[in-house]
C-alpha cells in the first residue's frame, strides 16, 4: 500500500503509489532521489526472496508531529503545503518526470518559489511519510528550542538605515502593554483597524500630546507590534473574537476538503452518520426491562458503497461513539465479529485502512481526535452544514435499507403509530424481546449479506468500470483496489486506537497518576521520579483514556501522536477495577453526595461541642468566688495545694459500697476477731504505707 516502507539492500524506500502493473516508491535517506518505477511482478518477485523486506517507518515521528500553532514552522509548512497540495494528488502523473515538469509549473507561479525548493518540499512529502506534516520546518534541530533570547542595553536586530534614532527592545513591560491595547481595541466585536491600536500603544507608552516626529523615535514600533500580534493570536483566535462565537461558528466554521471533489477509488471518501434503530430492546441482565432503542452508526465508502464500519449501542450520538465506529471502519473486522460468536474470514469484511477524506456532521467532526485524523494520518475532514441530510446521501439510505430488512425479523419494531392515540391501541414499546447483543448480531448478519450478495440497483458506474461487473459492494471493492489504485493506507491499529480516544489532563501526585479519582502508575513514570516528595516538574499530564475500562490508561508524554506510554490502576484504586468509566463517574458522584451528608453532619456536631463548651466555661465562671487573698499568696501554695487535692480526688475515687442499712444483721463471723472500726482501708499513698506490715499476719 502507499507509504509502506521497505528495505531494499542497504537502502530505504517507501512505496508512493501502485497498481497492478506498477510500483513507484522513493529512497527516504537520499537528498537528491526521486520517484522511481519497478514491475509489480519484479518487486513481488523480489518480496519472495527476501530482498526486500517490509520495515517500520523511521520517520513516524516527523509524520506525527505537528508544529507549534503560530510557529515559524507552521508557516513553512503551511507554504510549501499550499503549494505542492493540489500536484501531489495528480497520481501517477506526478511520479514520471515527462510530466511532472508541466504540473511543476503551476505550482512555482502560485508559490513564487524557486524550482529546487519547490523539489525540496517535494522530495520531503514522499520521504517522511506523505502528508501535510512532512512538511514542517525542523527547528526542532537548532538553536534553543523554547528559549527566549536575553535582553540587554543593546538594540538587538538589524540597526536602521533610513529612519532615525536606535529603537529599543521588546521586552515584558512592553509585552503587557501591546496585550493590554490588543485585546481593548483589536479581539473584540468592534473590529477597530490596527492603526487605532498602535496610536492607544504610544500613548500609553508615554507619548506626549500633541506629539512632534521627534518623540516618535525611541518608541516601539508598528512592525514590532504587528509581529508580537501575528505570533501571540492565532487566526482561529482572532476570527472569534472579532467575528463573535455565534457568526464564527456560523459563517466561519473549519470545513476541511470539499464534498464534490471526485471519488476515484476504494477509501478515496467514507461518510458516516448515525440513526436512532427503529426498535425497542430489553435489558441483557432482565429481560423484563424496557431499555429503549440504541443508536445506530454507518462508516459508508461512497465508491463501492460498502459498510466499512458500525457501532451499535446505548449511547446517544455523538464524538465518543462516532470515534468508536471509525476505530471499527479502521481496524480488522474478524475480531469484532468473533466477539460476538460470527465467525468470518478476511475476505467476507475486507475493508482495513485509513481513507483519505471522510464527511459527518460537524458535531461530531470538530473535536482532537478529528484534528489528529487530519494532521497525523492526512484524512480530509469534510463536514455538513445542519440540516442537510442530503449530503451523505449514501449512509442515509442505507439507514432506511438495513431497517427495512430487519422489520420481519424483531419485535418491538417502531411502527410510527402515535401510542394509545386510537382505541386499543398497540404499545410496541412491550414487544421487545432482544438484547444489545442479539440486536448487534443481526446487524452483523445483514451488514455481511449486503456487503457480499446485495446488487445495488442504482449504482452509477464510472466508463472504465466493465459492463459485466456486478454491482455488488465488496465486487466493487476488489475491483476498486485492484484496478483503481485504491486510497486506503495501512495504519498501526495502537497508533489509530490511542489517538481516537477522549484525551484528558491528570494530576501526578504522591499516591500516582490522578485521574477521576482513581491513581494510575507505570515502571517509566517511576522511574522519573513523579511521585517521589521531592518531584519539581508538571504536575498535569495529557493522558487517554477508555469509556469501556477505567483499568488502564495512556499516557501522552509529548505532543507526538505516536508517544503513549500505559498505566495501570494502584492498589489504592482497587475498587474501581474492572469499572467503566460511566461507573466511575457514578461511583465519585455517590461519594461526593455521602461526603456532603457527612460534612453537615460533621458542622452541626461541631456547633453542639461549641455550645457545650461555652455552658461549661460560663458555670465555671459562675462557680468562681470572689478573691480573699492577694496574688502572691494566691501561687505561693500550688504545690501544697495539689497534694491536697489529689489526695481528695483519691477519696473520691476509693469510696467503697455504702454500709448495710440498721436493723438487718449480715451473719458474718470475723476470721480474726474484733477488729478496730475505726480502721482506714484508703488506698496508700506511700511506699513505707504499702511494705507496712499488719499486726494480725502473725
Amino acid at each position: 500500500m502507499p507509504n509502506d516502507v521497505y528495505s531494499l539492500a542497504s537502502k530505504r524506500v517507501r512505496v508512493l503509489w501502485s497498481n497492478w502493473q506498477g510500483i513507484f516508491w522513493i529512497e527516504i535517506d537520499n537528498q537528491k532521489a526521486l520517484p522511481r518505477l519497478a514491475s509489480r511482478a519484479e518487486f513481488e518477485h523480489l518480496m519472495a526472496s527476501g530482498e526486500i523486506k517490509s520495515i517500520d517507518d523511521p520517520y513516524v515521528d516527523i509524520a506525527m508531529t505537528p508544529p507549534k500553532k503560530g510557529s515559524r514552522a507552521e508557516e513553512v509548512q503551511d507554504r510549501a503545503w499550499d503549494a505542492i497540495k493540489d500536484v501531489v494528488s495528480t497520481e501517477p502523473e506526478i511520479y514520471e518526470r515527462k510530466t511532472r515538469g508541466n504540473l511543476l509549473e503551476s505550482a512555482l507561479k502560485k508559490s513564487g518559489a524557486t524550482k529546487q525548493t519547490v523539489y525540496r518540499w517535494l522530495r520531503r512529502y514522499w520521504q517522511f511519510g506523505m502528508c501535510k506534516n512532512a512538511l514542517s520546518g525542523r527547528y526542532d534541530l537548532c538553536g534553543g528550542p523554547g528559549k527566549a533570547k536575553k535582553l540587554g542595553t543593546k538594540k538587538i536586530g538589524a540597526p536602521r538605515t533610513r529612519t532615525p534614532g536606535r529603537g529599543i527592545n521588546v521586552d515584558e513591560s512592553v509585552k503587557s502593554l501591546f496585550r493590554v491595547a490588543i485585546e481593548k481595541c483589536l479581539l473584540n466585536e468592534s473590529e477597530n483597524e490596527f492603526d487605532y491600536t498602535y496610536n492607544q500603544v504610544l500613548i500609553a507608552f508615554g507619548v506626549p500630546l500633541p506629539s512632534k516626529p521627534e518623540d516618535l523615535l525611541n518608541v516601539p514600533t508598528e512592525r514590532q507590534l504587528r509581529y508580537f500580534y501575528e505570533k501571540e493570536y492565532s487566526p482561529i483566535e482572532i476570527t472569534r473574537k472579532r467575528k463573535g462565537e455565534i457568526d464564527y461558528l456560523k459563517d466561519f466554521r473549519p470545513v476541511l476538503g470539499t464534498s464534490t471533489s471526485e471519488v476515484s477509488g476504494p477509501g478515496s471518501r467514507y461518510q458516516i452518520d448515525a440513526t436512532v434503530a427503529d426498535v425497542y430492546l430489553v435489558s441483557e441482565q432482565d429481560r423484563e426491562k424496557i431499555i429503549g432503542r440504541p443508536t445506530l452508526y454507518f462508516v459508508v465508502d461512497v465508491f463501492s458503497r460498502t459498510i466499512v464500519g458500525m457501532y451499535i449501542g446505548l449511547e446517544n450520538a455523538s464524538w465518543v461513539s462516532a470515534m468508536e465506529a471509525l476505530a471499527n471502519a479502521m481496524l480488522d473486522k474478524v475480531e469484532y465479529c468473533a466477539s460476538f460468536g460470527i465467525n468470518i474470514t478476511n475476505e467476507m469484511w475486507p475493508t482495513v485502512g485509513l481513507p483519505e477524506a471522510i464527511i459527518g456532521d460537524r458535531g461530531e467532526m470538530l473535536s482532537r481526535h478529528v484534528e489528529v485524523l487530519s494532521k497525523g494520518f492526512n484524512v480530509n475532514i469534510e463536514n455538513t452544514p445542519p440540516y442537510r441530510a442530503d449530503w451523505k446521501g449514501v449512509v442515509e439510505r442505507y439507514f432506511r435499507t438495513v431497517q427495512v430488512k430487519m422489520k420481519p425479523f424483531v419485535e418491538g419494531y417502531v411502527t410510527g403509530k402515535v401510542i394509545g392515540k386510537k382505541r386499543h391501541g398497540k404499545d410496541y414499546r412491550q414487544d421487545g424481546i432482544h438484547t444489545l447483543y442479539e440486536f448487534t448480531q443481526m446487524m452483523i448478519k445483514i451488514v455481511l449479506f449486503y456487503n457480499n450478495n446485495h446488487l445495488l440497483s442504482t449504482y452509477d458506474p464510472d466508463k472504465d468500470i466493465p459492463d459485466n461487473l456486478p454491482h455488488n459492494p465488496l465486487t466493487l471493492w476488489n475491483w476498486g483496489i485492484e484496478y483503481r489504485t485504491g486510497r486506503l493506507r495501512r495504519p498501526a491499529p495502537d497508533l489509530v486506537k490511542v489517538n481516537i480516544l477522549p484525551h484528558t489532563e491528570a494530576t501526578v501526585t504522591e499516591h500516582g497518576l490522578k485521574m477521576f479519582g482513581c491513581y494510575y502508575t507505570c515502571r517509566e513514570a517511576i522511574d522519573w521520579g513523579w511521585f517521589e516528595g521531592n518531584y519539581k516538574g508538571p504536575k498535569k499530564i495529557t493522558v487517554a483514556y477508555d469509556l469501556y475500562s477505567a483499568n488502564i490508561v495512556y499516557i501522552r508524554p509529548s505532543n507526538r501522536y505516536s508517544d503513549f506510554i500505559i498505566a495501570s490502576l494502584t492498589e489504592r484504586s482497587r475498587s474501581y477495577r474492572d469499572l467503566t468509566i460511566w461507573e466511575v463517574w457514578e461511583k465519585n458522584d455517590v461519594k461526593a453526595s455521602t461526603a456532603a451528608t457527612s460534612k453537615l453532619k460533621k458542622r452541626s456536631g461541631s456547633v453542639n461541642l461549641v455550645a457545650d463548651l461555652e455552658t461549661i466555661a460560663k458555670r465555671s465562671k459562675a462557680a468562681q468566688p470572689k478573691p480573699t487573698i492577694n496574688k502572691a499568696e494566691k501561687v505561693k501554695n500550688i504545690d501544697k495545694n495539689k497534694k491536697d487535692e489529689r489526695k481528695y480526688e483519691r477519696q473520691k475515687k476509693g469510696t467503697g459500697p455504702s454500709k448495710p442499712s440498721e436493723g438487718k444483721s449480715d451473719n458474718v463471723i470475723p476470721i480474726h476477731g474484733q477488729i478496730d472500726s475505726r480502721r482506714s482501708f484508703r488506698l496508700p499513698s506511700r511506699l513505707k504505707d504499702l511494705l507496712k506490715e499488719d499486726p494480725s499476719d502473725d
